[in-house]
């Protein structure tokens, strides 16, 4: 179906999927906190980074699968685009009204929440041209889901330096 993107896929999942089982490590990093302020961190913070590497997991292998069609692609991403806006809101307002980190909270909103959102606006966008068959769609949603992976791997690592130093901080206490 993507003549010519088949290493892009093949290079974009795998790192994808290798994200996800990072994201096992800051789970584990956030054990032995505060549980209401884990809940909500685990509902605005990490959910949705898995969330974004699953998609980007999954289309990548949708892409370079012989029957999947145009118009299954375009209708996949366009759902799974519209779910993704969904997890962008949630996490947006859900920072700006939980504050849980603080003085950061305006760059989480952006980086856990807007940004993604306007990821998946990019991609439902590029899953209805891809239905309509516009020949620009193939490079739009490559670059929304090089884009997803990005912010994906930003947030990984913003996770992991927060929560790394107080891990070791309740370590010695």
């Amino acid at each position: 179906m993507f003549q010519g993107w088949e290493n892009f896929y093949l290079i974009v999942g795998p790192s994808a999927g290798a994200l996800i089982g990072l994201m096992f490590v800051v789970v584990t990093l956030s054990q032995g906190r505060d549980s209401q302020q884990y809940e909500a961190g685990k509902h605005l913070y990490t959910s949705p980074i898995v969330w974004h590497l699953s998609v980007v997991l999954g289309l990548s292998a949708a892409a370079i699968a012989p029957p999947v069609t145009p118009i299954l692609f375009g209708t996949g991403a366009g759902v799974l685009a519209l779910i993704g806006i969904g997890f962008g809101l949630r996490s947006t307002t859900g920072i700006a009204r939980n504050r849980l980190t603080g003085a950061d909270t305006k760059f989480d909103m952006w980086f856990y929440g807007i940004l993604p959102t306007v990821t998946y606006i990019a991609m439902a966008t590029s899953a209805v041209a891809m239905l309509l068959g516009s020949r620009w769609a193939e490079a739009a949603v490559a670059s929304s889901l090089t884009a997803l992976l990005m912010v994906s791997i930003h947030a990984e690592w913003d996770l992991v330096t927060f929560l790394a130093p107080r891990s070791k901080a309740d370590k010695k206490s």
